[in-house]
């Protein structure tokens, strides 16, 4: 893959404080209805990784959404059914959604770019492209993203990114604002690169998200970040904002989870359970 030239970032690195997080979580007015807080489709799971669209349709519950839609095979529609009652299950994308996260346990493949091809271009709403949707991008061709029609966010980690710019894990490692920035302003896209202080950038703005512990560093916490990121975009945030506030409500999730059972012993489902410590804490 051919490198492209990034622009150093001159401005500001914004840092949040549970107080700005709090605002993106408003009162919730009382005659309100499910249609009020927005439809999130999560396009999830596989045969294979069948716990990727579990995690990231509960992380979606957990956001304050009205509607949880799961796109996914149907064997682990099967699977997951009497677990998560209160999801949708689907055969196809819902382009009725206000907010759509595709790859996530999906497996690299064609099809799975075929359908992100199209969302690029058909889909309206607030786009999050994660894990094999990343992959496939990196393998068919990322600048499908110029044709975008939608608001969209990339969230690699570092090896994610390595495929999809052609740099090194070293080099992104160096200079993790300066190319999650520029690939961002170079394809009008926004992107949250994971890390140990994670960066959220629309190619204008930059932001550092420090919340959290090792405790991430484990499978699933992409897939629920994805998910829950969905439900707040979902129920109105814009992507960004989206971005900001699952990353850093997740990161509290996990310090919480942390201290209750050391970073060693933490798993994805730990930090599930208690997003609704974080939320409290953050809203009280």
């Amino acid at each position: 893959m051919e490198k492209f030239y990034y622009n150093e970032y001159n401005g500001s690195i914004k840092k949040y404080t549970d107080e700005e997080i709090k605002k993106f979580y408003p009162e919730r007015k009382r005659n309100t209805h499910k249609g009020s807080y927005g439809s999130a489709n999560i396009i999830a799971g596989s045969d294979k990784y069948m716990g990727a669209a579990a995690l990231a349709a509960e992380a979606a519950l957990m956001s304050g959404c009205g509607y949880v839609k799961l796109t996914t095979s149907e064997r682990v529609r099967s699977a997951l059914a009497a677990k998560l009652p209160q999801i949708i299950c689907l055969d196809d994308p819902d382009y009725s959604s206000q907010a759509v996260a595709v790859g996530m346990g999906c497996g690299v493949s064609e099809s799975l770019y075929a359908v992100i091809s199209k969302l690029l271009v058909d889909y309206n709403g607030k786009l999050i492209i994660d894990a094999d949707g990343l992959n496939s991008l990196a393998k068919y061709g990322v600048d499908i993203l110029d044709k975008r029609k939608c608001s969209v966010i990339l969230t690699p980690h570092v090896k994610e990114f390595s495929r999809l710019t052609g740099l090194t894990v070293d080099e992104i490692c160096l200079s993790p604002v300066k190319y999650a920035y520029g690939f961002a302003r170079r394809y009008g896209v926004h992107v949250l690169l994971k890390g140990a202080d994670s960066v959220i950038t629309d190619g204008e703005k930059v932001a550092v998200n420090t919340r959290g512990t090792t405790a991430l560093a484990k499978g699933g916490s992409g897939d629920m970040l994805s998910g829950y990121m969905c439900g707040c975009a979902a129920r109105g945030l814009n992507i960004f904002d989206a971005a900001v506030c699952a990353a850093y409500t997740m990161g509290l999730s996990a310090e919480i989870s942390s201290a209750q059972k050391t970073d060693y012993c933490v798993t994805a489902k730990d930090i599930i359970k208690n997003l609704h410590f974080a939320v409290k804490r953050l809203t009280d």
